[in-house]
């Protein structure tokens, strides 16, 4: 990997909030092993005053498969995987985690956020899901922010392949530059991780009901490292807890088990670039 100047010239995202909701939106390989970091991010923010709320979402339950590969054991086999992940690190922490056991739907994510109907509650999607249509739903949740210059919605995506894997940063389904100008304080706002990487939003063959792909071809495409989900995990947990403690100034992590992980940085040139791509092409609904 070549070096990147960009750390020397990158500004952090600046917000104003006083109380956090996380939601984790897909709660398999990835979620699962994020929501513990979660949760201590929460308690820390807890403890230094922030109110702070969690949300997990997944419809799926836990499968024999899924206590390898997935962080849930024998004895949690049947359950739902959202509930049974809350109902565990509530019990251990003694903090409230809220289970949604359904498909998210963007609608869940009003313009002040529903919990306490407080205008100043930031709303942290981490999404960990493995198809475009989950990544759809969370591009749209963005659409909250449309007629607010500071974004109080952001989404964390993470997602990888065998050995490989990104995390990508954003608040705002915006193509235009202008949009992206920094201020003194720092960075507003970001482009949606739909925005800085279109194909995420674009399904699969194999994630088509209609497709052709054989048993053995489907299961090469879902072969991957032991450990892949567990370091995009703590990746997004890194990028999260920068974000709400005023920290974060990059945007974008592209990691490799075997060549470690490189940083797009919140600069005016990358984040340019980043929307220079998807200016002509990206034509996803806002709501």
């Amino acid at each position: 990997m070549s070096l990147n100047y960009d750390i020397v010239e990158a500004v952090p995202v600046t917000l104003v909030y006083d109380r956090v909701h996380f939601w984790i939106v897909g709660c398999g390989g990835t979620g699962s092993f994020l929501v513990g970091l979660v949760v201590r991010i929460a308690l820390d923010l807890i403890h230094s005053g922030k109110p702070t709320k969690i949300t997990l979402v997944d419809p799926d339950r836990v499968e024999a498969k899924n206590t390898i590969r997935q962080c849930f054991c024998e004895a949690e086999i049947g359950r739902n995987k959202a509930q049974t992940l809350a109902l565990r690190y509530s019990l251990a922490h003694s903090i409230e985690i809220e289970a949604v056991p359904l498909a998210f739907q963007p609608q869940w994510i009003t313009y002040q956020s529903y919990w306490g109907d407080r205008p100043n509650t930031l709303t942290v999607l981490i999404g960990c899901v493995d198809r475009a249509s989950g990544r759809r739903s969370l591009h749209q949740a963005l659409d909250r922010n449309h007629y607010r210059s500071q974004k109080s919605v952001w989404w964390i995506d993470a997602g990888n392949g065998d050995r490989h894997g990104q995390v990508l940063v954003g608040s705002s389904l915006s193509v235009e530059p202008n949009d992206y100008r920094f201020t003194k304080l720092g960075c507003l706002s970001l482009p949606s991780p739909g925005i800085q990487a279109p194909e995420l939003l674009v399904d699969k063959p194999e994630e088509l009901q209609e497709n052709r792909l054989s048993c053995a071809e489907l299961a090469r495409l879902d072969r991957q490292n032991l450990v892949i989900n567990a370091q995009a995990a703590t990746v997004a947990a890194a990028l999260a807890l920068d974000l709400v403690n005023g920290e974060l100034t990059r945007f974008a992590a592209y990691f490799d088990l075997r060549s470690g992980t490189e940083h797009r940085y919140i600069t005016q040139k990358a984040v340019n670039e980043a929307i220079a791509s998807s200016a002509q092409t990206n034509s996803m609904p806002s709501g």
